[in-house]
């Protein structure tokens, strides 16, 4: 039985198998389910932003900064971050993690929307189902993108192009969306090939054809080249990928270093060895909010550490896990700014972080350890001074392992160390001895009960009364 390519069916089971990645990357997710969802929204410039402030004070305030006689470059007192941007948006110049400020200011008459992450979820979830329908080995890289590896797919497929075809039609069928679809014979070339072509494209770059591809795109286009090695190759007269194949290595291994002149060469002429891999457990946990208002004082941000660290410590339990490790991050800003020509007006990020004796799901240890970090932080930079002052705070957890493999280790009558796989039912109070087993059952059952009722009526429907703000 033959095909458009002049195939049978015979023929290709006689080929040895070629490898095949395949790069699929949704076009401006967030975007497009928002105007999937809201069909007013369709043909406007939509941004989906992270922001502190109301939609309502976004519009304010860029209706303000349009009175101006010039259009600054930065919309003041705006604060968030672009999640994700039409393609109406993106024709102003707006992208994805810029700064909702200096987005505004790029197009004031973007429809900012908050986003909707568990509807994102839902979607993304279909998009999982779909991957798997074409290949066993998915590595996705964020809820609307993912590498699928479909070395061998010709053998029983057909031709790699009808593969792809048939890719963007099943996803389009079920979530009423478009997708990029790239295909290579390495995810560096796949996804390569899915930037070639956007919105809704498909590009196959044939194996051989790699070299010539990469050839006339900016040395930027390649993963892993960002500003600094664009400006040092800039400085070198190396702009485009085809100039850094032909470059020398002893000169790039003079600015770079040997390794990393060696990985530029290779990859500038398409050569990636990189697996596709089914991700492992999550490395992290944490959560992190801007503050609508910048923040110096200790008790206020303290105040704010312990909803971070209860969100925390609930997806941890949720995701089955206790984390080893506690760490804040923090944004500070000097509170007597100047501007300068090329600097971002955003501060600098610190974290700091510390090691638990005992692994932990419980919001309360999350806090109290997070608390101590501020304190730490304060103590040794311009905040516990006066001098800085906090524009986003974070609490994380990392060092996770499943809940189901911890051993708990608590204290024996005689001072030494017992384990025991899983803790024993919950012995009388009035036992001196067993005071830390009681204490962790009575956590246990409590976050249980937290679990419980937030699963069924949301996070936010339980909190910690130190937290609500009364009148």
């Amino acid at each position: 039985m033959g095909n458009a390519e002049g195939y049978k069916q015979a023929d290709l089971w006689r080929q040895p198998a070629r490898r095949w990645v395949v790069h699929v990357d949704m076009d401006a997710f967030f975007a497009s389910v928002e105007q999937l969802d809201r069909p007013e929204l369709r043909g406007l410039p939509v941004i989906v932003g992270n922001s502190p402030l109301t939609m309502e004070r976004l519009r304010e305030l860029a209706d303000e900064a349009r009175k101006l006689p010039r259009m600054p470059e930065f919309i003041k007192g705006v604060r968030g971050v672009v999640a994700s941007a039409s393609y109406e948006a993106r024709a102003f110049g707006v992208r994805s993690a810029m700064p909702l400020a200096k987005a505004l200011a790029l197009c004031p008459d973007a429809v900012v929307v908050a986003g909707r992450f568990g509807r994102y979820g839902q979607m993304a979830g279909e998009l999982r189902r779909v991957w798997g329908e074409f290949s066993p080995v998915v590595e996705p890289v964020s809820l609307d993108e993912a590498y699928l590896d479909m070395t061998g797919c010709e053998l029983s497929e057909g031709p790699i192009r009808e593969v792809g075809e048939r890719l963007k039609a099943r996803i389009r069928k079920a979530t009423n969306l478009t997708a990029s679809v790239g295909i290579g014979s390495s995810k560096l070339m796949a996804k390569i090939a899915s930037d070639l072509d956007k919105p809704d494209g498909l590009v196959v770059v044939a194996h051989g054809d790699e070299a010539r591809t990469l050839a006339p795109l900016p040395v930027r286009a390649l993963q892993g080249v960002g500003p600094r090695t664009a400006a040092t190759l800039g400085a070198l007269g190396i702009r485009a990928v085809g100039e850094l194949a032909f470059a020398r290595e002893d000169v790039l291994a003079a600015h770079f270093g040997l390794d990393h002149a060696q990985s530029l060469l290779r990859r500038a002429v398409g050569i990636d060895n990189t697996p596709v891999e089914v991700p492992g457990d999550p490395k992290s946990i944490s959560r992190e909010t801007t503050l609508a208002e910048d923040e110096g004082r200790l008790p206020e941000l303290r105040a704010m550490l312990l909803p971070l660290a209860d969100h925390v410590a609930w997806q941890l339990r949720d995701e089955g896990f206790h984390a080893r490790c506690i760490y804040i991050k923090l944004r500070l800003l000097p509170v007597k700014r100047v501007w300068r020509p090329g600097g971002s007006g955003f501060g600098r990020l610190i974290t700091r972080r510390c090691t638990l004796p005992m692994p932990t799901d419980a919001g309360q240890v999350v806090y109290e350890a997070a608390a101590k970090l501020l304190e730490s932080a304060a103590k040794s930079t311009g905040l516990g001074k006066g001098e800085e002052v906090v524009r986003l705070i974070g609490v994380g957890t990392a060092s996770l392992m499943h809940t189901e493999d911890l051993v708990i280790r608590l204290p024996s009558p005689d001072g030494k160390k017992s384990a025991s796989a899983k803790p024993a039912p919950p012995p009388s109070v009035d036992s001196t001895e067993d005071a830390p087993l009681v204490s962790h059952e009575r956590d246990n059952r409590l976050n249980a009960s937290l679990d419980q009722i937030r699963e069924r009526y949301g996070f936010t429907a339980i909190a910690p009364a130190t937290t609500v703000k009364r009148p």
